[in-house]
């Protein structure tokens, strides 16, 4: 019996359960069902083997990289635990530097579990952690994206990988300036390493893609709507630190990324520019609405809460229409009336 083999049970064995207890689907801040579920498989399939010099295992407890350690045949290889409960493959995955461990590990596993939509099931899929890290993004520091079904990773080998892990910090340092110096229409981020090295300036959104601007444009949209959709003078300050932080674009004037062209029409009625952005961008919204992740949707909550509007937050597309709807209410009543527009989300 090798990992693959155990790798296997897990799987197997979470598949199996069906319905599975809500319990295990909780997914909220540091509540997480996955992480409890596993642990237990853990231990189950111990049960069932009955020989610890075959199998055994360690749960690592608070900030530790990987989560567990899986003993297999006397040999150690760690085990990282993900999980979405909207039926995808792709997370935020942990920050660069703690993912490079400096422990004796043979290899390092990543077990993803995806709860399937609408029903109580957690569908899992494995693989090598350094293959599923499909690029490297910027939140408050680097941080691997993880993609389970993904062509490509940041890594051309395990080799690369490994030999990673046992660079000195500068090394380290220099191997991310590259990786990311190198992906110019991606994500970049600057860890300065002496007073002689070149800095890596952020990207202008105008070099950028027509797409990876209007995907932007999409997530801002969504998480300050009040902010950008106004009949008054817009407010850029949270967009514009959004951006810079999580994807460190810039733009000399985001007024024009957002509102060049001044006006928009709809049935002969006139409306602000960001209006008519908000609906030629309705596709990339209506995507973002249905594929966000959690922590994107709390910080969307968290902004709309200056509107003191109710929300249940059991629909996050529905929840944003609301906004949308009083958005247009207080700021564009008579045009919409004049433009036979019942409310502003019926442009989504």
């Amino acid at each position: 019996m090798n990992i693959t083999d155990i790798l296997n049970k897990f799987k197997t064995t979470i598949e199996a359960i069906n319905p599975i207890d809500k319990k295990y689907l909780v997914s909220k801040g540091n509540q997480n069902g996955f992480e409890i579920l596993v642990p237990e498989i853990a231990e189950t399939i111990k049960s069932e083997i009955n020989d610890s010099s075959i199998f055994d295992y360690k749960v690592h407890l608070g900030h530790h990289f990987p989560d567990m350690d899986l003993i297999v045949n006397g040999i150690c290889f760690g085990l990282e635990l993900k999980s979405r409960n909207n039926g995808s493959w792709d997370t935020n995955g942990n920050s660069v530097f703690e993912s490079i461990t400096d422990e004796n590990y043979q290899d390092i596993f990543l077990l993803f579990g995806s709860k399937e939509p609408g029903k109580d099931h957690i569908r899992v899929k494995f693989d090598y952690y350094w293959k599923v890290t499909s690029s490297i993004n910027v939140t408050h520091s680097p941080r691997f994206k993880i993609n389970m079904d993904a062509q490509n990773s940041v890594f051309k080998s395990s080799q690369e990988y490994y030999q990673l892990r046992d660079k000195t910090e500068k090394e380290k340092i220099a191997f991310l300036q590259n990786y990311l110096k190198e992906h110019t229409t991606g994500t970049k981020w600057f860890v300065p390493q002496d007073t002689t090295t070149e800095s890596i300036k952020p990207t202008s959104l105008n070099l950028l893609s027509q797409n990876i601007q209007n995907q932007v444009k999409a997530e801002t949209l969504v998480l300050f709507p009040q902010d950008l959709i106004t009949s008054k003078k817009a407010n850029y300050a949270r967009a514009h630190e959004f951006i810079i932080t999580n994807h460190f674009y810039y733009s000399s004037s985001f007024r024009d990324f957002f509102s060049a062209g001044g006006k928009w029409e709809k049935n002969n009625i006139e409306f602000p520019q960001s209006v008519g952005t908000f609906h030629n961008l309705r596709s990339e919204i209506r995507n973002i609405l249905d594929n966000s992740n959690e922590e994107f949707q709390k910080l969307a909550y968290e902004s709309w809460n200056t509107l003191e509007l109710p929300l249940n937050k059991t629909s996050f597309f529905d929840d944003y229409c609301k906004v949308i709807d009083l958005i247009g209410r207080v700021n564009f009543y008579p045009e919409l009336q004049e433009a036979r527009i019942q409310k502003l989300s019926n442009l989504l």
